[in-house]
């Protein structure tokens, strides 16, 4: 007879506790960068936190593309 029940892996657990982890950071950063170009109207401060926006963006989404496992 086949257990059904499986024990989970405590490497995996850790590595999904840490992205998620990295993912929250990512976003309060996005966050905090909005506001902050939301109460600015200078156009090299508002374009940098554009820019940073952006490269929170493309790491959230490269974080998207590892593996659980």
């Amino acid at each position: 007879m086949t257990p059904t029940y499986k024990m989970p892996d405590p490497i995996r657990l850790s590595r999904e506790a840490t992205l998620a982890e990295v993912k929250n950071a990512l976003h309060a950063a996005r966050c905090s960068a909005q506001v902050a170009g939301s109460q600015t109207e200078e156009f090299v401060v508002r374009e940098l936190l554009l820019t940073v926006i952006q490269q929170l963006d493309r790491a959230v989404t490269a974080l998207r593309r590892l593996p659980l496992s």
